[in-house]
């Protein structure tokens, strides 16, 4: 982590120097910058600044979303605002740690206004359109490199753009009122602001499920999906916000451990997760590279009895209703996400974003469904079979885009630099495997795997809960033995 944090120092050192010598040139006279400081500010100034509200206390800073009239959608202005913001906090020596939050307990941020982003592209406003989202991916990019703790307080709605927003930072805190989709499929779209990055790295085949379905996850499920680090009821944070702002240390273990002090154990120390019964069916149905053949999989699930079939069921009527072709687009994207660096999978989603904007899809399903909300697309083609895989790889992933990220920060890398939440079942698998070099040569039984890793959380809540469900499904005992073996 140690090394991630100097290599962003550098870099950031670089760029003020560069932008110091600038400021020496003969072209940036000194009446040339105060007419820039005396100018006006823009409309877009100005309902960004009421729409991003901020607070300065001690050494915390909050951005504080403030469009509860529309469940927080960004704007462009929006995340112009943010931006500014991040990038000043960024620099002072007064801002030990960011949060963000909303101002309404209603939503954290629903999504994006998609509705002006379509209007702005049929218009013929097309730079307009694809501004929007170069400049909601560079955020979303920021607060993933930040080289301050960031915390985002995911209360209500936290739906597309507004898990652009909070997924990739350090800390996500849920609550009892958490709400988290990443609908996307249902417009017409597919699973952006860093899905590419982010799904691909939940536990087996989750965020494939999740991308493809816009399945809904609440509360203490987005703890044990990985989605957030931490569960704190609501009526909590405004606690937590103001011993946040205390914290007189950049340093992440020691706003891990403030955040700790908030945490709610769960009724009864039981596992509260609503996807623990199909698990071991997400892998099963989702593992495959071609939806028809996912499709398959749910349909034989339905012949089974009880949970596992109902879901299945449940499943297949979900992916009905999306855009068939986003359906292809974004198992592609997903697939091809796991191995994209973070950079790398922002670059991939603005191609993907331009050539959306020019399909009948997206803006069928916007109408459909923000517009007209008759909920009625008439998608093309209107079913998966339909959809011509090999037409759409070359439309999507093989032409090149017209646009290309800039990003605010240097920082590139193939997993996120901090983990602070639960154990995922890959780390759980490498450590029983033997894979993980502080497991040493011998065979583990289940009690030292577990103490292993709620030591190294620093008995975080549910980290006990989660890892013997882990091994519950994923090993057997050796014959005559009280070791583990990894099964899965």
């Amino acid at each position: 982590m140690s090394a991630f944090v100097s290599r962003l120092s550098i870099a950031r050192k670089a760029s003020a120097v560069r932008g110091f010598q600038q400021l020496l040139r003969p072209t940036a006279t000194i009446s040339s910058i105060s007419r820039q400081m005396m100018s006006t500010k823009t409309e877009a100034d100005l309902e960004g600044d009421r729409r991003v509200l901020t607070l300065k206390n001690l050494m915390g800073r909050s951005l504080i979303l403030n469009r509860p009239e529309a469940l927080n959608a960004l704007t462009h202005p929006m995340v112009l605002a943010m931006k500014k913001h991040l990038l000043g906090w960024q620099k002072s020596d007064l801002c030990n740690v960011v949060i963000l939050r909303s101002n309404s307990p209603r939503a954290f941020c629903a999504g994006g206004d998609v509705v002006r982003v379509s209007s702005d592209w049929e218009s013929g406003n097309q730079r307009g359109a694809m501004q929007f989202f170069w400049d909601e991916y560079s955020v979303n990019h920021l607060i993933a490199s930040y080289e301050k703790p960031v915390v985002a307080l995911l209360d209500g709605y936290t739906m597309g753009g507004g898990v652009g927003l909070s997924v990739h930072a350090a800390f996500r805190v849920a609550t009892e009122s958490t709400v988290f989709a990443m609908p996307e499929t249902k417009i017409g779209f597919f699973p952006d602001v860093g899905a590419t990055f982010f799904l691909p790295r939940m536990d087996g085949q989750t965020g494939v499920y999740l991308g493809l379905t816009g399945q809904r996850l609440k509360g203490r499920d987005l703890v044990y999906a990985g989605v957030a680090t931490h569960f704190v009821p609501s009526e909590r944070l405004p606690m937590l916000e103001k011993r946040l702002q205390e914290i007189d240390v950049v340093d992440y273990d020691v706003v891990n451990r403030a955040i700790e002090e908030f945490v709610a154990q769960p009724e009864g120390g039981k596992m509260e997760y609503s996807l623990a019964d199909v698990r071991d069916a997400i892998d099963r149905c989702f593992r495959f590279n071609k939806v028809e053949s996912i499709v398959e999989a749910l349909r034989q699930e339905t012949e089974a009895e009880g949970v596992v079939a109902e879901w299945a069921a449940r499943t297949l009527e979900q992916l009905m209703a999306m855009s068939p072709s986003s359906l292809k687009l974004t198992l592609e994207q997903l697939r091809k996400g796991r191995t994209c660096s973070i950079q790398e999978s922002f670059n991939l989603e603005l191609r993907l974003a331009e050539r959306r904007l020019s399909s009948h899809d997206m803006h069928e399903g916007i109408q459909a469904l923000l517009v007209r909300k008759t909920n009625d697309p008439q998608w093309q083609p209107p079913s998966v079979d339909a959809v011509d895989m090999q037409k759409l790889h070359a439309e999507y992933f093989e032409s090149r885009g017209n646009y290309k990220m800039k990003f605010l920060d240097p920082a590139n890398f193939d997993e996120y630099p901090h983990a602070y939440g639960l154990p995922s079942e890959k780390e759980v698998g490498e450590f029983v495997r033997g894979e993980n070099p502080q497991a040493g040569d011998f065979g583990l039984t289940r009690n030292e795997v577990v103490a292993f890793f709620v030591k190294g959380s620093g008995y975080k809540i549910g980290v006990k809960e989660k890892v013997n469900w882990v091994l519950d499904r994923k090993t057997r005992l050796l014959p005559d033995s009280s070791v583990l073996q990894w099964i899965k």
